[in-house]
C-alpha cells in the first residue's frame, strides 16, 4: 500500500496541470452565402389590353308615366333622327283624366265668373251705403278663392294633357338603336327602360385593366390602339375615365378611351375589338432577386454585406414586382452587396463567406 501512494501523487500533479493548461479555440466556420452586387437599372413597363368600341354616350329612353305598349316603331340597329317615334302607349289609360280634369276646369271657370259678378254688385251697394264693409270683403274672399279654384284645375288639366303626351316617346338625337327592351302589348312602369339608343358620331373604346395594373394605366399619358377590321395602322387614344371600384365578377376596372384621330369615327362601328397598348418607362431602380427581400414588422429589408464581409439589415423601398425580381428605388447605393440566399439564417453583424453572382443584364417588363 505504500508503494502505490507515490504513484497516485504523480497522477494527481499531472491532472493538475492538464487542468491549468487552456484548452484550444475552435474558430465557428464562416457561414457562405450567394451575393449579387447591384447596379441601376431602368425598366420599361408595357400594359397591352383587348378593347370593345363602345358608344360614348348611349340614353335609354323611359316613359314617364305607367301604361300598355301599344306599338314600338323600331328595331336593334335602325338609325333614327331626332324627334322619331320609338314607342306608344295604349292612350285608354289616360283620357278618362284628361277629360275629368277638363270637366273641373270648366266648373271652376263657372264658380269664377258668377263670385266676379256677385262681388261687383256687392261692391256697388256697397259704395251706396246699403252693406257693410264686411259684407264685401266675405265677397272679396269668395271672389278670390273661386279664381284660386281656377288656377287648380288650370294646372290639373296641364298636367292630364301631358300624361297624354307623355304616352309617346320620341328620340332626343340622332343615333343609332342598340337595345329594344319591351314589346308590345307589355305593361311597363314609369321610368321602366325601353330604348336604347347609341348618339351618332360619338365612339370610345372600353377595356378593362386587371387590379395590379391599374396604377401604370393611370399613369399612361397617351395609348396607342390597333383596329384589325381597319387595318394595321395605329392610332392614339387618351384615357377619358377609369372606374374606382372593380367589377364584382371579373375584379377588373372599366377604362373607357378617347380617340384623338376624328376622322376615324367615319369607319368605327359598334362592336368593333380593338386592342390598346401603352408603354411607360419607369424611375431608375436597383433590381434584386424576389429570395433577398427580408421582412420585419411587415416592412422590406435586405442584408447588405459590408467591407469587413459582415452583414448589415437595410429598410429598403420598393417600386412593384417583375418576373422574378423586386425593383428597389430606395435604400441601396449603386456598388452594394445584397445577399440573396440564405437571408433567414443571418444575425446583424455576422461574418459570412460571400459567393459573388453575376450581376441580372437590364431587361424589359412586359405586362
Amino acid at each position: 500500500m505504500k508503494s502505490l501512494l507515490p504513484l497516485l501523487a504523480v497522477a494527481a500533479l499531472t491532472l493538475l496541470a492538464a487542468c491549468d493548461r487552456p484548452a484550444p479555440v475552435r474558430e465557428e466556420a464562416l457561414r457562405p452565402v450567394r451575393v449579387v452586387t447591384v447596379s441601376e437599372q431602368r425598366a420599361a413597363f408595357a400594359l397591352t389590353l383587348p378593347a370593345e368600341v363602345r358608344p360614348r354616350i348611349e340614353t335609354r329612353y323611359a316613359f314617364r308615366v305607367a301604361g300598355k305598349v301599344a306599338m314600338r316603331a323600331v328595331e336593334v340597329g335602325d338609325a333614327v333622327q331626332a324627334g322619331q317615334l320609338l314607342a306608344r302607349l295604349d292612350p285608354l289609360d289616360r283620357e278618362p283624366a284628361r277629360d275629368a280634369a277638363r270637366s273641373q276646369l270648366e266648373a271652376a271657370q263657372t264658380e269664377a265668373r258668377l263670385a266676379r259678378v256677385e262681388l261687383a254688385r256687392v261692391r256697388e251697394l256697397y259704395e251706396r251705403r246699403y252693406v257693410s264693409r264686411a259684407q264685401l270683403d266675405r265677397q272679396q274672399a269668395g271672389a278670390d278663392a273661386a279664381e284660386a279654384r281656377v288656377r287648380a284645375a288650370r294646372a290639373a288639366r296641364t298636367q292630364a294633357d301631358n300624361e297624354i303626351a307623355f304616352q309617346t316617346l320620341r328620340t332626343e338625337v340622332a343615333g343609332v338603336v342598340t337595345a329594344v327592351e319591351v314589346e308590345a302589348g307589355q305593361v311597363v312602369a314609369a321610368g321602366q327602360p325601353v330604348v336604347r339608343v347609341a348618339r351618332a358620331g360619338e365612339f370610345e373604346l372600353l377595356a378593362h385593366v386587371p387590379e395590379r395594373e391599374r396604377a401604370t394605366a393611370r399613369a399612361a399619358d397617351a395609348w396607342s390602339v390597333s383596329i384589325p377590321a381597319l387595318g394595321t395602322r395605329r392610332h392614339e387614344a387618351t384615357m377619358r375615365e377609369l372606374a374606382p371600384l372593380a367589377e364584382p365578377s371579373s375584379r377588373t376596372y372599366a377604362m373607357r378611351l378617347a380617340l384623338r384621330d376624328p376622322a376615324l369615327a367615319d369607319g368605327l362601328a359598334l362592336g368593333m375589338s380593338a386592342i390598346v397598348h401603352v408603354v411607360r418607362q419607369a424611375q431608375p431602380a436597383f433590381e434584386v432577386p424576389l429570395s433577398a427581400l427580408y421582412s420585419v414588422d411587415g416592412n422590406a429589408h435586405v442584408w447588405r454585406v459590408g467591407q469587413d464581409d459582415r452583414v448589415e439589415l437595410v429598410a429598403v423601398r420598393t417600386d412593384g414586382l417583375l418576373d422574378d425580381a423586386v425593383r428597389i428605388v430606395g435604400g441601396l447605393a449603386g456598388g452594394d452587396r445584397v445577399v440573396t440566399a440564405g437571408t433567414n439564417l443571418l444575425v446583424a453583424g455576422q461574418r459570412v463567406r460571400p459567393l459573388e453572382a453575376a450581376p441580372a443584364p437590364e431587361a424589359k417588363a412586359t405586362r
